[in-house]
């Protein structure tokens, strides 16, 4: 084996090795705040909120000025402070209000749209999540979605880097395979329907088809983030979190799918989660 192979491995080795560190680091994190509640929970959302708004315009808008970062970050926070304390009619207009200021400072640079549908799609999906973590069954209810997500998002990962095989949309993210998609799904699906049914619920074989289509959503979010990326020429979102890039980049995947399971719960509430 040649000398750049062995460096090659262990730089690959470390990477991992700091990746696994920083992945565990954050499940611990979002695991006490969200069992803890309350201020805890607010607090934890609203500075990923603001982190996530500030990656956001770094990424999409290479000119921002202060304000943009000003509006984007402070402008989220407030439907989340207002979401937390039940307020949902004015966070939404809050959400309206932000979106619509980001869009007219960014309008004398072109592209507002960019702002807009930025701040718009982060603010929804954090609101979605704070509706998950409300009322009661809200903790199981976000238990189930760690456990769907977190587990399809690392079973892809693992098993498609060993796996390897055929891309899955090589165009808009090279990395990822048919057979890590394949683990994703499988045991996100089946980390669902477990941990489900471990916190109370029985809905039958539509755990394990809701599971599914959450695995599948949030590999969905994943790829829009990937696309996103490509479209704004950079690698990763930010460097905030050793190993993974930044905040939207770990992310992604939940909110996709926080906003799918927000959707089914209003649309069907009780019947399973």
């Amino acid at each position: 084996m040649s000398t750049e192979h062995t460096k090659a491995g262990l730089a690959a080795q470390r990477d991992f090795r700091v990746r696994v560190v920083s992945a565990l680091v954050l499940i611990a994190v979002t695991l006490v705040c969200t069992i803890a509640g309350g201020i805890w929970f607010t607090l934890l959302a609203a500075f990923l909120t603001a982190a996530m708004a500030r990656e956001w315009i770094r990424m999409s808008d290479h000119y921002a000025s202060l304000w943009a970062y000003i509006y984007a970050m402070a402008g989220l926070v407030a439907p989340v402070l207002l979401a937390s304390a039940g307020k949902w009619k004015p966070a939404l207009l809050a959400l309206v209000a932000v979106t619509l200021a980001g869009a007219l400072e960014r309008a004398g640079r072109g592209k507002p749209w960019r702002a807009a549908g930025g701040l718009f799609y982060i603010g929804i999906a954090v609101l979605a999540v704070l509706y998950l973590r409300q009322g009661p069954g809200g903790l199981n209810r976000l238990a189930y979605l760690f456990a769907v997500v977190w587990t399809a998002d690392s079973a892809a990962y693992l098993m498609g880097s060993q796996l390897r095989g055929p891309k899955l949309w090589p165009a808009i993210s090279p990395n990822k395979t048919w057979s890590g998609f394949a683990a994703g799904v499988a045991l996100g699906t089946l980390a669902g329907g477990v941990a489900a049914r471990l916190t109370g619920y029985d809905g039958g074989m539509a755990l394990e088809v809701l599971s599914a289509a959450l695995a599948v959503v949030s590999v969905g979010g994943d790829l829009l983030a990937s696309w996103l990326k490509r479209r704004f020429g950079v690698k990763d979102t930010g460097t905030a979190i050793p190993g993974h890039g930044g905040f939207l980049d770990r992310l992604d995947a939940l909110l996709a799918a926080g906003m799918a399971l927000a959707l089914f719960h209003m649309a069907f509430p009780g019947i399973v989660v």
